[in-house]
C-alpha cells in the first residue's frame, strides 16, 4: 500500500507539494510510484539517444550551478552503457576539482539542480509524465542523500517531505530554489546539454566555454567530490 504525506502548509503563497511514500519506505516521491512492473529504464521508456540527452541535461543543471555560484568544476562525464550495465556505477557524474566553500544553500540547490532540470526538460520536449517524473527522481537519490548530508553537517538538521524540521528544510523548498535559479539559466543548461551528448566528456574550462560562462574557480589537478 502507498501512502501520501499531508501535504506542507502554505508557506507565502507558495504551492503546495504532496509527497508520495514509496514501497520501499522511507523513499519520499512528489509522484506516486507506478503500480507497474519493470526497471526504472523500462518504466522511462527512453531510445538511447533520448535518454543519453536527459542525462545530459541533468548534468548540465548540475554544473550550471556550480559556474554560478563559484563552485570549481573539474569534469562531467556521461558513460556509454548510460548506467545500464549492473553494478557499474551511475550513468554519469560531475566533478569538483577541489575543495570549496559556499553558502550551503548554494551548495543544495546544485545538488537537486539536476532532477529538476531533467524534469523541465521533458514538459518542454512533450515527453512528461508522472511514471517519468517518478524514475528521474528516485534516479537522483544520491543527490538526495548529498542534501540531507549537508545540513546534518551545516545545520545539524533535518531534510523534510512536506513538512520542515527544526532547523531543516522541506526537500520541495530545495526544488523551488533549484527551479529559480535554473530558470535564469535555462538557454546554457541547454547549451552545455548538446555538448555534453555530444562529446560524453568535458573538462571544467570546456564545459565553461560552452555554457559561456566565466565564473568559474580555477581547476586543480584531480578532480574530487561529486554530485551526479
Amino acid at each position: 500500500m502507498r501512502h501520501a504525506l499531508p501535504a506542507a502548509r502554505r508557506d507565502q503563497g507558495q504551492p503546495v507539494t504532496t509527497w508520495h511514500l514509496n514501497s520501499d519506505k522511507p523513499v519520499y516521491t512528489r509522484y506516486a510510484e507506478p503500480s507497474s512492473s519493470g526497471t526504472a529504464y523500462q518504466v522511462l521508456g527512453f531510445p538511447d539517444p533520448v535518454l543519453r540527452r536527459s542525462i545530459a541535461v541533468h548534468e548540465a543543471g548540475h554544473a550550471m550551478l556550480y559556474f554560478a555560484s563559484g563552485m570549481p568544476l573539474g569534469e562531467i562525464h556521461i558513460c556509454d552503457d548510460l548506467g545500464k550495465t549492473p553494478g557499474e556505477g551511475g550513468a554519469a557524474w560531475v566533478k569538483a576539482s577541489g575543495r570549496f566553500s559556499v553558502p550551503y544553500e548554494h551548495y543544495i540547490a546544485m545538488c537537486a539542480a539536476g532532477e529538476r532540470a531533467q524534469d523541465r526538460w521533458m514538459r518542454e520536449q512533450g515527453l512528461w509524465t508522472p511514471e517519468r517524473a517518478w524514475v528521474i527522481e528516485r534516479l537522483s537519490a544520491h543527490d538526495r542523500n548529498l542534501v540531507a548530508e549537508c545540513l546534518k553537517e551545516c545545520r545539524r538538521a533535518e531534510l523534510g517531505f512536506g513538512y520542515t524540521p527544526a532547523g531543516g528544510l522541506d526537500f520541495a523548498v530545495v526544488h523551488r530554489a533549484a527551479d529559480a535559479a535554473l530558470a535564469h539559466l535555462w538557454d546554457r543548461v541547454l547549451r552545455l546539454a548538446e555538448a555534453i551528448d555530444e562529446h560524453g566528456h568535458l573538462t571544467g574550462p570546456e564545459a565553461a566555454r560552452y555554457a559561456d560562462m566565466t565564473r568559474i574557480a580555477v581547476p586543480g589537478d584531480q578532480p574530487t567530490g561529486a554530485a551526479a
